[in-house]
């Protein structure tokens, strides 16, 4: 039985280690839990994947930041007793809202106060299964990106040296919310983008891949009385897409103020 286990334990590490698992984890558990696990540092990789929802639950004002466990997940659909509008992005179907809340309640629940009052049991495989089930819960909450923290901020963003200025990833993210991409074809946002702010196709991606900008697919009207429609999507910020440009519009009047005053 022993060797099983160990057995398995090599399989998982030899899974995660080819690159494999980063596929079914979000980018928040990879950067905050992934070299714990890898490390053999099994219940602190999983607890700290929970600590990740939790954060991640107040980041985005679902609930307080003074209140933890059991608190914390009462709050977070309900609130004084009654029932809390609380919208989860479940990608199988709005219809599956409540299946998804009672999901997301009982599941969190389970491991996170198992792991904030022993965590023992918790050997690779069951802190890999909660890995991946976090990176699920982000997902639904909408959070599965790496925070605003995590990103650095605007400077830490700026110092990887993708765009040039502030002016210039404000423009793409700014070109990008509530654009129609009819036929799923870019070719036009790249054209603006490049004409406008000199962006080319790797800043497009980087505000895609970064989760600045997330697509929509759906269908367009073409001649709804003839039954025609074609297929395309649309581009709108996300939360942290919304936040960088917030504090991208807070630091180019910074620095026009500054040079007014020049």
């Amino acid at each position: 039985m022993l060797f099983l286990r160990n057995h398995k334990q090599l399989a998982n590490l030899s899974f995660a280690m080819n690159g494999k698992i980063e596929v079914q984890l979000s980018p928040r558990v990879q950067k905050h839990c992934l070299n714990l696990w890898k490390d053999g540092y099994h219940k602190h990789a999983a607890r700290e994947a929970v600590v990740q929802i939790e954060l991640a639950l107040k980041e985005k004002g679902m609930v307080r930041d003074k209140i933890f466990g059991k608190s914390l997940i009462d709050s977070l659909f309900t609130v004084g007793g009654k029932h809390k509008t609380v919208k989860l992005r479940v990608p199988l179907g709005e219809d599956l809202q409540e299946q998804a809340k009672h999901y997301f309640s009982s599941v969190f629940a389970y491991y996170r106060n198992y792991l904030a009052h022993d965590g023992s049991k918790v050997d690779s495989s069951i802190a890999l299964r909660i890995l991946v089930i976090a990176s699920e819960l982000l997902d639904l909450i909408d959070a599965s990106a790496l925070s605003y923290t995590d990103l650095g901020g605007i400077e830490g963003l700026l110092k990887s040296e993708v765009f040039e200025d502030e002016y210039q990833l404000l423009g793409v993210l700014k070109t990008c919310n509530g654009y129609a991409v009819l036929g799923h074809d870019a070719e036009g946002l790249r054209e603006t983008i490049f004409e406008n702010y000199g962006a080319l196709d790797h800043h497009l991606d980087a505000v895609l891949e970064l989760d600045l900008v997330q697509y929509i697919i759906t269908e367009f009207e073409d001649y709804p009385e003839y039954g025609r429609y074609e297929e395309g999507g649309w581009l709108e910020l996300s939360d942290l897409g919304k936040k960088f440009v917030e504090e991208l519009e807070k630091s180019i009047e910074k620095i026009e103020k500054s040079n007014d005053k020049s």
